[in-house]
């Protein structure tokens, strides 16, 4: 299982709202799908295409399903 990612900043002067733990939330999302977007180059040789895709759309989903709060646990990458 993914670890929960902590949202929350030793910076914050008073408990962010919901739509900023969204935005931090999002720019963790993004940073998840840049660093597997190597997964989709025509070349690349993974294991299982179709699971990593499935990840990819997972991560995409999240800011729709996700309940904002300090912390986000991403979906677990494939193996």
């Amino acid at each position: 299982m993914a670890d929960p990612i902590n949202l929350a900043s030793i910076y914050d002067t008073e408990t962010p709202t919901d739509d900023e733990y969204l935005r931090r939330m999002r720019i963790k999302r993004n940073g998840i799908l840049a660093d597997c977007d190597w997964t989709h180059v025509t070349d690349a040789v993974v294991a299982d295409q179709a699971a990593w895709a499935t990840y990819r759309q997972a991560l995409r989903d999240a800011p729709a399903t996700w309940t904002p709060g300090p912390t986000w646990t991403p979906p677990d990458p494939p193996a």
